[in-house]
């Protein structure tokens, strides 16, 4: 059983944090690309939300991960803002 990570271990850099998001999907037995068969979708689709907001995909991978999106990619929410609209 994965317990939920420590927020504070959350890379600020975008390129490590992309890692640390993969490698917290991995230790879930999870992946970009399994969430992206899961859905549906592409592969691109998932991984836009590694580059840019994407509030749908976001919620997947926070999800699965185990935290809130606002967590993971605290510069694309407004301090309070809890909307999420796609």
């Amino acid at each position: 059983m994965t317990t939920v990570p420590d927020p504070q271990t959350i890379p600020a850099d975008p390129t490590q944090r992309n890692e640390w998001i993969k490698f917290q999907l991995r230790i879930r037995g999870s992946s970009l690309s399994q969430l992206a068969r899961d859905l549906g979708v592409t592969r691109q689709a998932v991984r836009n939300a590694l580059s840019s907001r994407y509030p749908r995909m976001e919620r997947v991978i926070a999800a699965e991960i185990g935290l809130d999106p606002q967590t993971i990619w605290p510069e694309r929410y407004r301090k309070g803002d809890t909307s999420q609209n796609d």
